[in-house]
């Protein structure tokens, strides 16, 4: 059982006579939620169970909303345990953290701090909660949402211990999982906090799908900004939101702290100088960034797929699940001659295990075809999943078709269903196309014409041509919406532009001309989705 932590009356700037540094979080951050009492996680497991939670969140609280929800679910992704010792060696680095109780564990320290007191955090990880969301619209929020800024697109899951101590003392994981309740140093006032343990994290008795039994622990979230818009209408890639920080400091030795020289710390993305000078120092995710600048050519370097694929090694060596998988996609750029499927899906493979999606997803794609590997469309389903819980929402159409075609699975409709909404939620206008389709033709649910057309309108507002024509036709016919013949021409419209003839030769030559009612047969769903 965890402890817990109780605030003092004064505040860390108080008891330390030092002002309180306000950070910008509107972009986002991944803090710690390991202050959290055990009541309170317990609350945040139960919103995401029951949807996204939702938080309010800025530079002095972090506060979760359980009466307020977005339509989404979490899908979990096992991944190579990870320890890590994290040390909290000031004030400011508390407070960053650990926004929710930092600045009362800040007081409760108090002068221990002046002498040298550090906040050590020992973690095992063991998996992931992901949503497919990567992007939500303020009218997307239900029930009492005042003050919502943020939602939990994911959490790191698995064990932690987190006590006082001291810099002139090391700490390791190993020391504090294994120093027992009670072991907290006895001249502080903070009790030892600890969730899950460490030999339940290093069982191997679990599946891909669920954390082990006493390692599932919430340790950390990632939170994004809910957007100022009423809706999302376009698809947001994930490494848009992927923020880690807030504003001012940089993620080194997994804490956000303030930049400082000789300190190795994580690059911002696009920053091609700093992105090299960390990788030389060593810094993982920074050999990543700067192996995916020379891949895509971006950050003012030229492409250049020899010099990606070299440090994109050197990443995917120190264990970058991202750096990997884009080792993989390296390996297979480039002319003919050069290309490697059979090293890419050894990068794949690496990538996926370290709890990278797009490793997952493809890998899967090349068991799908035979490029590299044996075929196995089997296997290929398994990493589809994999690629699905860990977030990539292509992998979840994929999974879906497999499903409703019986394909390397049995049939099972109503899976199907559930991972097209998973994929719809994710912005794939594939996944919103196929959902409409089995709500209108009853497939794994009740018919149901009025959702059939949300969700071609929601395909259609994210680029699929075919969804705009469907969703036209229910506006001429009025099936399921009320008719609104004038829109339903819009959107057929819309899907004439988009390549649809079908759609065209629907339009009237003239105003008083009359849209056809039934026209078009709704389409099955779509084959499975590529790279």
């Amino acid at each position: 059982m965890a402890s817990t932590v109780r605030p003092d009356a004064p505040t860390g700037a108080t008891a330390l006579g030092e002002p309180t540094e306000c950070r910008d979080v509107s972009r986002g951050s991944k803090p710690l939620v390991v202050d959290w009492k055990p009541e309170q996680r317990g609350d945040l497991e139960v919103a995401m169970s029951e949807g996204l939670g939702v938080v309010a969140y800025d530079c002095e609280r972090l506060e979760l909303l359980s009466d307020c929800r977005i339509e989404g679910s979490y899908g979990f992704k096992a991944v190579v345990l990870k320890q890590q010792m994290i040390r909290l060696a000031d004030a400011d680095e508390i407070k960053t953290n650990l926004p929710l109780s930092g600045a009362a564990i800040v007081a409760r320290l108090d002068a221990e701090l002046a002498r040298g007191a550090t906040l050590d955090l020992a973690t095992a990880l063991v998996g992931n909660l992901t949503s497919t969301r990567v992007a939500v619209g303020r009218s997307e929020l239900v029930g009492q949402c005042q003050g919502a800024t943020h939602f939990v697109r994911g959490a790191n899951i698995g064990a932690f211990v987190m006590q006082a101590g001291n810099s002139a003392n090391v700490a390791t994981t190993m020391s504090l999982f294994g120093a027992g309740a009670g072991a907290g140093s006895s001249s502080s006032r903070l009790s030892r906090v600890e969730d899950g343990r460490l030999e339940a994290c290093q069982a191997e008795d679990h599946g891909p799908n669920a954390p082990p039994r006493n390692c599932s622990a919430l340790i950390r979230v990632h939170l994004v900004p809910i957007a100022a818009a009423a809706e999302v209408t376009a698809r947001v890639e994930t490494a848009a939101v992927d923020v880690a920080c807030p504003a001012g400091t940089v993620l080194s030795e997994g804490k956000c702290t303030k930049p400082a020289a000789g300190v190795t710390h994580q690059c911002q993305r696009g920053d091609a100088k700093d992105c090299s000078a960390q990788c030389e120092q060593g810094e993982r995710s920074s050999c990543h960034e700067l192996g995916r600048l020379h891949l895509d050519g971006g950050g003012g370097l030229t492409r250049d797929v020899a010099r990606a694929r070299t440090v994109l090694e050197k990443a995917c060596g120190l264990e970058d699940g991202g750096g990997c998988s884009d080792l993989g996609i390296a390996l297979l750029s480039g002319d003919a001659a050069s290309n490697d499927a059979a090293r890419a899906a050894t990068s794949f493979d690496k990538g996926c295990k370290l709890g990278e999606a797009n490793g997952c997803f493809n890998l899967a794609n090349l068991y799908y075809d035979g490029n590299g590997v044996p075929a196995d469309k089997a296997k290929a389903f398994v990493l589809y999943e994999q690629a699905c819980n860990a977030g990539k929402a292509a992998g979840c159409i994929n999974l879906g078709a497999a499903y409703d075609d019986g394909e390397g699975v049995a049939v099972d409709k109503t899976k199907a269903l559930a991972l097209f909404k998973r994929a719809c939620e994710g912005d794939e206008a594939i996944g919103c196309s196929n959902l409409a389709y089995m709500h209108s033709m009853g497939s794994g649910t009740a018919a149901d014409q009025g959702l059939a057309a949300r969700y071609y309108e929601r395909g259609c507002t994210l680029g699929n041509a075919k969804s705009c024509e469907y969703a036209g036709l229910r506006h001429v016919d009025g099936r399921g919406v009320e008719k609104n013949v004038e829109k339903g021409r819009a959107l057929l419209k819309q899907a004439c532009d988009g390549g649809i003839q079908s759609a065209c030769a629907l339009l009237p030559s003239s105003a008083q001309a009359a849209v056809p009612a039934g026209a078009t047969t709704d389409a099955p769903p779509s084959a499975p989705a590529t790279p």
